[in-house]
C-alpha cells in the first residue's frame, strides 16, 4: 500500500540535505508548501474562506518561517527508509525542535507508478 509522508521543517538547507538523501532511494517526486506559523506569530489565525490559494494565507503580520514537503512513496518500509535519512540530518524526530514528520496510508492512489527501489548505499 502506498503512503503519503509529509515533514515540516523550519530550515530551508536541511530541507535540501532530506531530498538529497531521499534521491539516494529515489524518492524525488516531491511537493514544496511555503508553510506560515501562525503560533509564532501572535496574531489571531485569520479566516480562510472557502475557495483559498495557499500562498494568499501568508498576510500581513504572518510569515513563512517553514517549508512543508508532501511525498507519495510505495510502501512502509519506504516511510521508514524516508525517516532514517532524515533523522541523520535533524536528529531523532521525537527530540527535534525544529521539523516533524508525519505518514498515512493511501487506499486509493491514481497515477503514481511504482518504481522498483534500487539497492543504494546511503547512510
Amino acid at each position: 500500500m502506498a503512503y503519503m509522508i509529509m515533514l515540516v521543517a523550519d530550515d530551508v538547507d536541511q530541507l535540501s540535505k532530506i531530498l538529497e538523501a531521499w534521491k539516494c532511494i529515489h524518492i524525488d517526486d516531491v511537493v514544496f508548501v511555503d508553510s506560515t506559523c501562525f503560533h509564532r506569530t501572535g496574531v489571531e489565525r485569520p479566516h480562510i474562506p472557502m475557495r483559498f490559494m495557499f500562498e494568499n494565507l501568508g498576510r500581513g503580520e504572518q510569515r513563512q518561517c517553514s517549508v512543508t514537503l508532501f511525498g507519495i512513496v510505495a510502501d512502509e518500509a519506504t516511510v521508514q527508509q524516508c525517516i532514517t535519512l532524515a533523522e541523520t540530518i535533524v536528529d531523532d524526530f521525537e527530540t527535534a525542535t525544529n521539523a516533524m514528520l508525519v505518514a498515512w496510508p493511501l487506499p486509493i492512489v491514481k497515477g503514481f507508478l511504482k518504481r522498483t527501489a534500487r539497492q543504494a548505499e546511503c547512510l
